[in-house]
């Protein structure tokens, strides 16, 4: 049909146009009367086989002309039906127009760029044709296409949403890292930019053009293709042919739900067999002395389990890239769904930390909390604050060791939870390994039960790996590994849950009474 239209366009366009001056004798309304035409023949091309195109080319030529007289205004809307072979006119009246007119605005601004081009130096700057090509460098009769070709998508538009309910949700991606951040990370760019974020939400099943993101997501077309710029030097979509593409992972809380369920499936053999080991071996556990090993079993679950997943059951990432903000790192994405929904809705995932000694799993009702402050020190305020905690920790807790100077860092560290001060003795409120109880808890704990879980392991892998090949886009298969060794790394969170809905670890009163059961320093 196009390339049949595109025929009739090159061969009556230049009677048409002198049709039409003959009629107005104005250049400019010549042009105007004659791509009205060709839009109203195409809609009725559409209807109807066409034997004689230029009888009917010429009919639908008197038609509008004889309608523009009688309402004596150069503007009419672009939604006039041509439903019936004789042309029957449907007036909408002034209330309904000025609607149509503000939706006609509104629809160029979503219009690719030679589209938006030709209509509003044609119907805005008044420039002709001639004119036209010459300032986008095209041929006269491609700027005659896309005027023609831009009626007709409106048109089609137009009759689609009158049978169609639009509404524009956006949503929100949230941002991760995994690796190591350059001095200006360019997520955090995309965090603040709540149209970016939808971008990569619509490129991320399939690549679309900038037309197409723009319908997604009723955006002007202008808006989309400033962003996707940006999105593009930045590597975080990928452009072939016109389409962009969402270049990194984007999880959404029903994928997270299926690994959920896949754990859940694997329970027996693994999340059981975790805590029932590490529960039989309590009085072991204990001998090791280090501090905090006299907290009830409940509580040192949290701690244990954590350890051990992130000590023995490591999987490990693919190679992270050197992003172009100067970081080393595979950008996560999340596209976050009603708190309430999703099998492990209430509870926090803030994943591990290991920064500076400190070990710290933020997770449950506590996925948030000072720690991480503590933990990053960016400021001066935490960098002296985390110094003069291992200064403590070096001298046990001695009281003799504090300066005058340093008995305020320590009311803050009281007020914070760090430190615990009872009957006139201060001690941590977290755990404390040396080198060699660690090596002991590595060795006479861990080693074994990790060895144990080898074949309920490789069998979780492998329908771990299944899973996370269906699930993800065609464009990004070459993802696959690292979908598998971030899936499977939620082994410990998804056995803390496991746990905690069995019963065997210690519920929290509060978040800031389950922060410090993950927390631990380790001298290395």
């Amino acid at each position: 049909m196009e390339k049949q239209m595109e025929t009739w366009v090159e061969q009556y366009s230049l009677p048409l146009l002198r049709w039409c001056l003959s009629k107005t004798g104005s250049r400019t309304e010549a042009e105007d009367l004659s791509q009205e035409v060709w839009f109203q023949f195409l809609c009725a091309a559409k209807k109807q086989t066409v034997e004689q195109p230029e009888h009917l080319l010429f009919r639908i030529a008197r038609f509008v002309w004889c309608k523009q007289l009688r309402k004596k205004q150069l503007l009419q809307p672009l939604v006039e039906s041509l439903m019936t072979p004789d042309f029957t006119e449907n007036w909408a009246d002034e209330t309904e127009e000025e609607q149509q007119l503000q939706w006609l605005h509104e629809k160029i601004t979503r219009l690719s760029h030679l589209h938006r081009e030709t209509m509003i130096l044609y119907y805005v700057d008044q420039l002709s044709q001639r004119q036209i090509a010459e300032t986008l460098h095209l041929p006269e009769s491609t700027v005659r296409w896309y005027l023609f070709d831009t009626r007709r998508r409106l048109r089609e538009e137009k009759k689609h949403m009158e049978h169609t309910n639009y509404t524009y949700r956006p949503q929100r991606l949230s941002m991760g890292i995994n690796g190591m951040c350059g001095p200006e990370l360019a997520t955090n760019r995309i965090k603040e930019n709540l149209l970016m974020q939808n971008i990569l939400i619509a490129c991320y099943q399939e690549a679309k053009a900038p037309q197409e993101i723009a319908d997604h997501l009723g955006v002007a077309c202008a808006y989309i293709e400033h962003e996707l710029e940006w999105l593009v030097q930045q590597e975080f979509v990928t452009e072939n042919k016109g389409k962009y593409a969402t270049s990194f992972l984007i999880r959404t809380t029903r994928q997270e739900d299926e690994v959920s369920r896949l754990f859940e499936k694997h329970k027996p053999h693994l999340s059981d067999k975790i805590v029932q080991y590490l529960k039989e071996k309590e009085s072991d556990i204990r001998a090791i002395g280090f501090v905090g090993c006299d907290r009830p079993m409940e509580k040192l679950l949290w701690l244990l389990i954590y350890h051990f997943t992130q000590q023995y059951l490591q999987f490990e990432m693919p190679p992270r890239p050197i992003r172009p903000d100067g970081g080393q790192y595979w950008p996560l994405g999340h596209v976050r769904s009603d708190p309430a929904e999703g099998l492990r809705s209430g509870w926090a995932y803030n994943g591990s930390m290991h920064i500076n000694d400190f070990f710290w799993f933020g997770l449950y009702t506590f996925g948030q909390s000072e720690i991480e402050n503590l933990m990053d020190a960016y400021t001066p305020y935490w960098h002296d604050l985390r110094e003069f905690l291992k200064k403590l920790i070096r001298n046990r807790f001695d009281e003799a060791c504090i300066t005058e100077n340093e008995k305020e860092k320590l009311a803050i560290l009281i007020e914070k939870g760090f430190v615990l001060k009872t009957n006139g003795q201060l001690r941590p409120n977290f755990v404390i390994f040396t080198p060699d109880q660690y090596t002991l808890l590595r060795q006479r704990i861990f080693r074994p039960l990790a060895q144990q879980l080898q074949p309920a392991l490789q069998a979780l892998t492998r329908d771990m790996e299944d899973l996370c090949r269906s699930s993800l886009p065609r464009h990004l298969n070459h993802l696959t590994p690292l979908l598998l060794a971030q899936s499977l790394s939620s082994l410990g969170f998804e056995t803390e849950y496991l746990a905690f809905q069995d019963g065997h670890l210690y519920r929290p009163k509060d978040p800031h009474d389950g922060e410090f059961l993950t927390l631990a320093y380790l001298s290395l």
